[in-house]
Order: structure tokens, then sequence, then C-alpha cells
């Protein structure tokens, strides 16, 4: 490959990714960095083995690249081959489709890398072309995606026969090599040469994409709710202002992703994930779909960590309307907002890490997990809410948490202490997880005392970040 081609990729792929979010890139990838600093944090600590060790960093190499891949390449990549684009520069739509493919190959190869098994690339490459497509704006794409989601239930119920041929090794070897076709023949058509049926088409594309975007209305502007989160937070909300309380109103004003009473509605849905598994399964789950529940579930106590992280968003995006509240009487006493601010903070972050955890502990129930599995989730779900309460409080008038470069290796030598104490607790008796609770929990006491107490003693916080603002107009 010659160094014209290198440079063509080069340059789409900056003008679709990194120009488009860089921040928000930068955030994907400093949670990629800590995911590995803290997988190689456990190995360094004995509690994660070689070989799952290094799956789970190939895991984390090829989520990172999926987010970046999905998020913004992909849409706007769509975008960029427009009708007269694709007939009056014909090379840049050979590239993106190039890229295209080469993305979804090193998604799917890395992927069945990490599972360690060629008998997951069927499944991850229906899976990821799905949500390829559908990611494009073309929505009978989700069939593919609910095949590859059912597919441990069906094969649980399918004659022998049939499921030998499915999964033998000519079948993966002709399912593979079909797949790859209907990969090449799908992004043939997401990127077309133009022409008449191009053009036709273009409006139903542009459509399909608009529905994932949200940056039409400004970097800092809420999105809105989707119906199924207002069915949830609509009742709250009108209880609250029935109270007239200025303490159970204070968290109304970060909007409905600042309440704790978004997660209802994603609870009562994997609530139903969990009863459709235990009656599809009822025979018991086979080892293979125990081993893959195990692989996602313990990725999934990411959640736990990140279960805090809506917070500073909201904040963020909410200024104005927290500079409406302090000219309104139920804004209460200045001097008690702050103290009521943290006291939401806590219990809606309370609230939510509970949900995810208590989620994750069912499915993993659900899916045939002994005690020691059970155990295990149970652990890296609380180091996982210490790890989210690190800054959840603060001085917001001076300014709002932000994931500095920095941050990433004090929160993974923060996991890796906890894990280093549980370790070694665990030398005396008892079992490293069973250890990993308390000091985890206890960690997140000490850092909430410690941060409530810098906030109670900092000015008003809101209109947040106001502070930090006036210091630089002062310095221009």
């Amino acid at each position: 490959m010659n160094a014209t081609a290198w440079q063509d990729y080069r340059r789409i792929w900056t003008a679709t990714t990194t120009w488009r979010d860089p921040r928000q890139v930068e955030w994907i990838g400093r949670i990629a960095l800590f995911l590995a600093l803290a997988a190689g944090m456990a190995r360094l600590a004995g509690v994660l083995e070689r070989d799952r060790f290094w799956h789970m960093e190939v895991f984390v190499l090829v989520g990172w690249f999926g987010l970046v891949w999905m998020i913004y390449f992909l849409p706007a990549s769509v975008l960029m081959n427009s009708a007269p684009n694709a007939r009056l520069v014909p090379r840049q739509r050979r590239r993106l489709r190039q890229m295209a493919m080469a993305g979804w190959l090193f998604m799917t190869f890395g992927a069945t890398l990490a599972f360690g098994t060629w008998a997951a690339f069927p499944l991850l490459a229906i899976y990821t072309l799905g949500v390829m497509l559908q990611r494009a704006g073309i929505r009978s794409a989700a069939v593919l995606v609910l095949l590859a989601t059912i597919w441990p239930f069906l094969s649980a119920h399918m004659p022998p026969a049939l499921l030998h041929a499915i999964v033998g090794t000519r079948g993966l070897v002709l399912e593979s090599a079909a797949l790859v076709l209907a990969a090449v023949w799908s992004l043939a058509r997401l990127y077309p040469a133009g022409g008449d049926r191009h053009l036709d088409g273009r409006e139903q594309v542009v459509a399909g994409l608009a529905r994932y975007e949200s940056r039409g209305a400004g970097a800092v502007s809420s999105p809105a709710p989707s119906p199924i989160s207002r069915f949830a937070y609509i009742p709250a909300l009108q209880r609250d202002c029935r109270s007239g309380r200025p303490d159970a109103l204070l968290m109304h004003v970060l909007g409905p992703a600042g309440h704790w009473s978004v997660w209802i509605p994603g609870a009562a849905i994997v609530l139903l994930i969990a009863l459709a598994i235990a009656l599809l399964t009822s025979g018991g789950p086979s080892q293979g779909f125990k081993e893959g529940m195990d692989v996602a579930l313990s990725t999934a106590t990411v959640m736990a960590v990140a279960s805090t992280a809506h917070f500073a968003q909201q904040l963020r995006r909410t200024r104005g309307e927290q500079a409406l509240l302090r000219l309104t009487p139920l804004a209460g006493n200045a001097a008690l907002l702050n103290r009521r601010l943290a006291a939401g903070m806590m219990k809606s972050a309370l609230v939510s890490w509970g949900m995810v955890t208590a989620l994750i502990l069912l499915l993993a129930w659900v899916a045939g997990a002994d005690a020691g599995r059970l155990l295990r989730q149970l652990g890296l779900g609380c180091l996982g809410g210490q790890l989210a309460a690190a800054w959840l409080l603060g001085d917001f008038a001076r300014g709002l948490p932000s994931f500095a470069w920095w941050r990433l290796p004090v929160l993974a030598l923060q996991a890796g202490a906890n894990l280093g104490a549980a370790w070694c607790l665990a030398q005396l008796g008892g079992s490293i997880w069973a250890w990993l609770v308390p000091i985890s929990v206890i960690g997140a006491i000490a850092l909430l005392i410690g941060s409530r107490r810098r906030m109670l003693a900092a000015p008003p916080a809101f209109p947040v970040a106001r502070m930090e603002d006036s210091v630089g107009e002062g310095r221009q």
C-alpha cells in the first residue's frame, strides 16, 4: 500500500472522527486506558489469570475502537458519500468502503480473539454487521441484532443434528465465508456510487442517521428524554412539586437525566430479560452460555463506575436553569444549597449504583452463576461504586469534575490498592472478593465524607463553574 492511500485514510479518519468531537473521543480513549490499567493491576495482584487478562485487554481495545467507529466514523462516512461526491470523488468512496470493511473485520476478529473460540465468530459477525447497518440508518438490520442476541436460547431448543451441522467445523467455515461476503455486499449498498437510486434513498438514510444524532441543538443542550423515561420521571416530579420542599425540587434542576428515577425503565427491561432467560433456560443453561455471561457481566461492572458520570454532564448542561433557580423563592436559603445538593446527589448515586449492581447480580443468578461468581460480581460492583464516588462531590462553584489524564492512573492505583488489600487479608482466611466488599464500602464512605466536607465549605454551587469563568474573563 502506497503513501497516498495512507494519507487518504488519515485525512478521512480525521474528518470523520477526531475533528467532530475531540473532547468526547479523548474521553473514550481515557476510559479505555483506565480499564486496561485496571486489568493490569488485577493481573499484578494475582486475581486475574494470564489468559483471561489478555482476553480482557483485547476486549478493551476492540471496545474502544468499536465505540469510536460506530459513534463517529460510520455515520460521518455515510454522510460524506453523497451522490455528487460518489461520482465526482470516486477515490474517496473507494477509501470509505475499504476503511468500513477493515473496521468491521477488526471488530469481529478482535472480539472473536477476546472470546477465545472461533465458534463465536458467526454470532459476532452478525451482531456487528447488524449494529453497523442500524447505526447507518437501516432499521431492518435490527433483525440481525435480534438473531445474534437470542441465538443461545434458540440453540438450546434445536435438534442435535441441526445444531451440530451449524456449529461444526465445516459449518463454521461456510458461515464465516458467507458472512464476509454479506458484509462486502452490505457495504456496497451502504456506500452507493451515485445515480438516481442513490439520490432517492439519500433522504431516508439521512433521516435514519438523524435519529441517533443530538448534535443539532448544540454541545451543551440537554437531549429530550425518551417517552419511557418520562413515564417514570413525571410521577416523581409531580410528587415533589406537590410537596414544595426545596431539597426535593433541587435535583430536578438537572433534568430527567440527573434524577434517580431515570434508571427505573432500564431496570424493568432488564427484569423482563431475566424472566425470559429463566423461562427459556428452564433445563439449565449450557456451559458455553455460562462462560459468555460470566465475561459479559464482569465487563458490565464498568456501569457501576460510570453510574455517577451523568452528574457532571447535567451540571454543565443546565447552567441556565441553575441561574433561574437562584431567583425563585423555592431555592431556599443559599447557605443550605450545597448541603441539599450533596444529599440529593449522594442519594441518587446510591440508588443508581444499587440498581446497576442488583441487576447484574440478578442476571448472573439467572444465568446459573454459583455462589463464588455472585460474590465476585458483588465485590467488583462495590469496587466500581467506590471509584464512582471518587469525584462525585466537590467545589462546583469553581469547576466541575473532568476526566483529566492524570485521574486515570489515580483511579487505577485506587482499584489496585483495594484489590491488593483484599488479597493480603485473604491470606489470613476467606475469599478475596468477600474482603473486597467491606474494603470498597469503607473506602467509598471515607471519600464521600472528605468531599462532602469540602463541598459544604465552598460557595453555593449554582450556577456551576461561575468563578472559574470569571477568572478566565479577567485574564482576557
